[in-house]
Order: structure tokens, then C-alpha cells, then sequence
């Protein structure tokens, strides 16, 4: 005589089952229970409650995973000898389930929860390495002929009234043996006279900059009072106030400046200047701006 003992929790009639659900189709409910040994237990009061809560999770529709289930048959008291362990097929399973259930058990929501690690990398992004085109200042030499890109800004007194006292432009010699300059020659009978040149300098922010121009001043006395000076963007960079008498010999000089640069663009001027004087004549070459050393 066999007596069913316990199912999951409880060890008793022992089966064992390897179960490989898949879709829930595959475990079709059936309408006519067959009172096998599975049922009986399933519907023994002693373990009735236990089959309940196993077939509610067995039978639900989003199981998975392989599930194993083993239950033991265990002689009774006055039984001679063990029997072995049996396994029943998964549709047995479901079918014994399918019985002691009033209702397919609603799906299960599993949801999955995803923790990301994020590690943040520091980039460091160094500034772009400003390069100026080389040479900074356009046609410096004048050997082009001509003035361009340099403009012609400012003349005190002004042209044309006072054109026939005052010769403007590139002409020959140059400095060293080199083919032009600019000159500006006054004949004006004039208290104040002021000449400028000037061009757009494409710079670097924040670089210091070394300005640099050969010139020469020839007057008909030889005094402090005729200039050449420099400006970038309106700040005085170089001046000298030295001439010679009235040549031959032209001594060429050098002027030279410096200055730090505030954007990308930079406005050179150069002004030839001269008071109260007759027969004076500027001249400059050889204008350079380049990157100051340490």
C-alpha cells in the first residue's frame, strides 16, 4: 500500500520532473483530468495547498527557465522495500495543474532592472596654435612698385590743394642697394605737416609682436623737430625725432617697437611729421612685424 507525501515543500510522493517549458501553448489545458498518481496528490487536503502555490508559478505564462521538480514516493509504514523514483513529462504536470486551478494564472511581469556604470573621461582640449601668415606685413619692401596693400590715409594739409608742394609714393632707391622705398617730400609753407600710411596686420591674440623699419629724414636744418612714428591700433609703438641736414649723404636709420596683440587683427600706421619747416623729406623701407623672442 503507497501513500502520497509531499510535493515542492514537502517531501513525500516522490517524483521528478525535468521540465523544459517553453510557450504556453505547448502545455495545452485540458478539460478531462486523469486521476493519476500526480492528481491525487495534487488533491490530497494534506498537500493541497502546497500543489496550489507550485501549479499557480508552474503554469504561469512567462516562465522561462528549465525548472526541475522532485518529489519522493515513500513506502508506508509497513511497506518491504523502496520504489524507485519516477519521472513524469512535463504535460503530465501541466495537466494534473490544469485541474486544481479555476483559472490560467495571470502573466508575470518580470522587469529587469539594468545599473550602467558610466565612468567620465576628462578630455582636455588644448586652444589651436595660432600661426600668422608670414611675411605679417604685406609688400614691407615696397619692391612690388607700387603701395598697395599699404593706403595712403591721412595728408595735413590736405591733398589736392596742396599737391604741387607735396610728392608722395614708391620710388627709387631703396634701402641698401634695393630697388624702392616710400618717400614724402614737403615744400609746404606750413606750421604742421602729416603724412600716413597704413595696413591690416593678420596677428595672434595675446602675442607680442617686434616692429622693426629702416627710414631716414633729410631737412633743410638739422633739428629735433621732424618725426617718424609707429602706431598699432592708435598706440605709439616707435618714434625718432632725429634728421639729418640736408643731404647727400642719406644716413638710413632703424626704428624699432613692440607690441601684444589684442585680437586677430592689428592696424600698423607709420606718420612722417614735421613743424614749421620747409624742404623736408621722409623715407621708409624694410618695415617688419615678426613674433617677439623671450
Amino acid at each position: 500500500m503507497f501513500v502520497a507525501t509531499s510535493l515542492i515543500a514537502l517531501s513525500g510522493l516522490l517524483f521528478q520532473t525535468i521540465a523544459a517549458p517553453n510557450a504556453i501553448g505547448e502545455r495545452a489545458l485540458q478539460n478531462n483530468c486523469n486521476r493519476d498518481n500526480v492528481f491525487r496528490a495534487f488533491v490530497d487536503p494534506r498537500y493541497s495547498a502546497s500543489a496550489s502555490a507550485f501549479c499557480s508559478t508552474y503554469i504561469r505564462p512567462t516562465v522561462k527557465a528549465t525548472t526541475t521538480v522532485k518529489s519522493t514516493v515513500t513506502p508506508a509504514a509497513n511497506g518491504k522495500r523502496d520504489l524507485p523514483v519516477t519521472t513524469y513529462p512535463p504535460s503530465r504536470l501541466s495537466s494534473a495543474c490544469s485541474c486544481i486551478l479555476t483559472a490560467t494564472p495571470s502573466p508575470t511581469t518580470v522587469v529587469t532592472t539594468v545599473i550602467a556604470t558610466v565612468s567620465a573621461t576628462t578630455v582636455t582640449t588644448s586652444p589651436t596654435a595660432c600661426s600668422a601668415a608670414t611675411p605679417i606685413v604685406k609688400n614691407g619692401d615696397f619692391e612690388s612698385g607700387s603701395l598697395a596693400p599699404w593706403a595712403l590715409t591721412q595728408v595735413i594739409p590736405p591733398l589736392p590743394d596742396y599737391a604741387q608742394y607735396l610728392t608722395l609714393g614708391v620710388s627709387s632707391p631703396g634701402f641698401g642697394g634695393s630697388k624702392y622705398a616710400f618717400r614724402a617730400n614737403d615744400q609746404v609753407a606750413s606750421s604742421y605737416v602729416e603724412i600716413d600710411i597704413e595696413q591690416s596686420l593678420t596677428v595672434c591674440a595675446g602675442t607680442k609682436y617686434g616692429f622693426a623699419a629702416k627710414f631716414y629724414i633729410t631737412d633743410a636744418r638739422d633739428g629735433p623737430q621732424t618725426f617718424v612714428e609707429a602706431f598699432v591700433d592708435d598706440t605709439l609703438i616707435a618714434i625718432n625725432q632725429a634728421s639729418d641736414a640736408v643731404g647727400p649723404p642719406i644716413v638710413w636709420k632703424t626704428l624699432t617697437g613692440s607690441f601684444t596683440a589684442t585680437s586677430d587683427k592689428a592696424q600698423l600706421r607709420i606718420a612722417f611729421i614735421a613743424t614749421d619747416y620747409l624742404n623736408v623729406e621722409w623715407a621708409v623701407d624694410n618695415v617688419v612685424v615678426t613674433p617677439a623672442t623671450a
